[in-house]
């Protein structure tokens, strides 16, 4: 996210993207390939779903990463599918989705989305809700609390301005710096600042690991830095961040974020329910699996305490999944015993 994470200002990404990524698989080593013949779980028999492929989107954050590679192990190991992973731009996975290269995404950011989830879902275009994740998303601009303490006018847009200087750099000059992060993320920062006035300039750091490379650098040195960001990430857990107050949603930003491209919009950025969405002809296709995924639903902690094995303890990912699925039976289990009823009355 994140970021998830988000908002769209950025131009829809070529969705030729999502061919030439098609072959892209983040490891299946976690769940040890398809475990037809064995026992599932709950001690029923694992069926045979080999010859079935699901195609799981993964975007340009880790929290997405640790949501597919989640599902990975549990449909090969469980339910015995065949699971491959595709990285893929979160605009770039609507139309994808809807001509069945992509058969699920797991975490999507709703306000940046509402004219996808015109088009392709309520549109009946090859799209259908799959229901909610479980995790709470917030998309903000946040800087470490030791720079609430020592200037408290930090903590809104008005007191932000006032102190612009105080993050500059030899990149932005007299204007203070908001470090983005992924180019492809949804972001209305520059209208943002345009329309509220502020003296700022939005910088790329180019993703969500120099960002945090960036964070962890200014922390160090208690140094001033100013960043987009959201949670759930695992950073807001290491790190003691403060959000700056932006100006409420009004419906002018609603209606400019659907209607408008952002273009005018002088709010801040709504909390998130993120959902996820599947081909229309999942269910058909792979009636378990259509299953597994519409139950599949846990805690901004669940998916934190994975990322901060990935991100900061530095564990693969297919590891730091693989430790979650061991501790957290309870959670889980519902989603395989969802699949298997649906296998068995298929």
């Amino acid at each position: 996210m994140t970021a998830r994470r988000r908002w769209a200002l950025v131009p829809l990404i070529a969705t030729l993207m999502v061919v030439a990524a098609a072959c892209s698989n983040v490891g299946s080593g976690g769940g040890g390939g398809s475990a037809s013949g064995g026992s599932s779980a709950s001690g029923s028999a694992v069926p045979d779903n080999s010859g079935t492929t699901i195609k799981i989107a993964i975007n340009p954050w880790t929290g997405s990463a640790v949501n597919a590679t989640i599902a990975q192990i549990l449909l090969q190991k469980y339910l015995g599918y065949t699971v491959d992973t595709t990285k893929v731009d979160e605009f770039a996975q609507f139309p994808a989705l809807a001509r069945g290269e992509l058969d699920a995404t797991l975490e999507i950011w709703p306000s940046g989305h509402a004219d996808d989830y015109n088009k392709y879902i309520k549109g009946n275009a090859g799209v259908v809700d799959g229901g909610k994740l479980g995790v709470i998303g917030q998309i903000g601009w946040w800087l470490p609390s030791y720079m609430v303490q020592q200037h408290p006018e930090l903590k809104t847009w008005q007191g932000l301005n006032q102190d612009a200087s105080l993050f500059s750099t030899a990149e932005t000059g007299s204007q203070g710096q908001l470090l983005d992060g992924d180019p492809s993320y949804t972001t209305y920062d520059e209208e943002i600042i345009k329309n509220l006035g502020l003296n700022y300039k939005v910088v790329y750091a180019g993703s969500e690991a120099a960002q945090e490379t960036a964070l962890k650098q200014a922390y160090a040195k208690q140094a001033p830095i100013l960043m987009y960001y959201w949670t759930p990430v695992w950073a807001q857990a290491k790190y003691d961040l403060t959000m700056v107050q932006l100006p409420a949603v009004t419906q002018h930003c609603t209606d400019v974020a659907t209607n408008n491209k952002g273009i005018g919009y002088n709010c801040g950025y709504p909390q998130d329910v993120l959902y996820k969405a599947f081909n229309s002809d999942l269910q058909t296709k792979a009636p378990a699996a259509f299953a597994f995924l519409s139950a599949m639903n846990y805690t901004n902690a669940d998916q934190n305490s994975v990322a901060l094995d990935v991100d900061y303890n530095k564990m693969s990912i297919d590891a730091a999944c693989q430790k979650w699925i061991d501790a957290n039976q309870s959670v889980w289990q519902p989603w395989v015993d969802a699949g298997l009823a649906a296998q068995g009355s298929s």
